[in-house]
């Protein structure tokens, strides 16, 4: 069962779907710890064996290295001892500071800084929201991906199973995707939920300030020939074939993974045990009349709608047109 980053009401208009968050991709590492391993200790030497005859040098050699290979399949290896390595926090001066001493600061000058406490920091923290609440239908071709974060996979609750349809069914027979505001991590952020194949995808997003602009980079188009062009798309064309991500393998995962196999072979083996976290309680809302909801939802939409479409000017040449009979 994958982890849940985050779980709460999705709301669509009035009706509120109750749904958690999976990561839907991660980079994957090898966790390596950094460790402290003691010198191994010097080999004993092994005296000779007295006898009343007389020995040359060759032969006192001789004896001493049969004595430790014998000494060496009598006795078990030793286990190599290693201990965890602790970080420690030093000033520029290699004086060593206590974490209660620690503090952050933003520097406003050169050598000058604004610093701030832990509980100043920690009442700027947004509180974890418990709903998503969808703001805005866009299309999904006007989002540039490099706006995009972190993707999730959207899971809904028992009692948000028709709910979580209805939404996924709107959503990809419109072609529409839909922005949503939530507050997580400590932070709000702007999230976009779109239809996959088979349910509903989550991905947040970066804010307009956190994306590098474009005008640090360029392409200089005029330096190429258009012979070159002309090559350079024939070679693009000849590389194209449909999308394969199982083509693409981690080689230094595999290695590392490979390294880990022969050291546990030969018996070069260290374990050590991670603690669990409890899972948090899940807080779910019923949907008792989807179709009364939305119908609340569009009578509030409609004076926004109208009050839009009067603000936007009549265009030309256009006659007059008669009110419609209500039905």
């Amino acid at each position: 069962m994958p982890s849940t980053v985050w779980k709460g009401l999705l709301s669509f208009g009035l009706v509120s779907i109750p749904v958690r968050l999976h990561r839907a991709a991660r980079k994957e590492r090898i966790p390596l710890r950094y460790l402290s391993q003691s010198a191994p200790p010097e080999p004993e030497a092994i005296p000779a064996q007295e006898s009343s005859g007389h020995q040359s040098k060759d032969n006192v050699r001789s004896i001493r290295v049969g004595d430790a290979e014998r000494a060496e399949d009598q006795a078990p290896p030793e286990t190599p001892s290693v201990s965890r390595v602790k970080q420690s926090l030093l000033t520029e001066d290699e004086e060593p500071v206590s974490p209660r001493e620690i503090r952050k600061g933003y520097e406003v000058a050169p050598g000058q800084y604004v610093i701030f406490d832990q509980p100043e920091l920690q009442r700027l923290r947004r509180a974890k929201s418990s709903a998503m609440e969808i703001v805005r239908s866009v299309r999904l071709t006007e989002i540039d991906p490099v706006f995009f974060e972190t993707s999730y996979y959207v899971a809904p609750e028992p009692l948000g199973e028709r709910a979580y349809g209805m939404l996924y069914s709107a959503l990809r027979d419109t072609g529409y995707v839909a922005l949503a505001t939530v507050a997580m991590h400590g932070r709000d952020h702007v999230v976009l939920i779109r239809p996959g194949s088979r349910g509903l995808l989550a991905h947040t997003m970066f804010y307009v300030n956190e994306v590098r602009p474009e005008s640090e980079y360029s392409a200089k188009t005029d330096l190429s020939s258009p012979k070159e062009v002309d090559l350079a798309k024939t070679f693009v064309e000849a590389l194209a074939g449909p999308f394969a991500p199982e083509e693409f393998q981690d080689t230094h995962n595999r290695a590392i993974q490979q390294l880990i196999s022969e050291k546990t072979q030969r018996g070069e083996v260290a374990t050590a045990g991670a603690p669990t976290s409890p899972a948090a309680p899940v807080s779910t809302a019923p949907v008792t009349d989807i179709m009364e909801a939305l119908r609340k939802s569009l009578e509030l939409r409609k004076p926004v709608i109208a009050e839009t479409k009067s603000a936007q000017p009549a265009k030309a040449g256009h006659a007059k047109r008669t009110p419609r009979k209500r039905a």
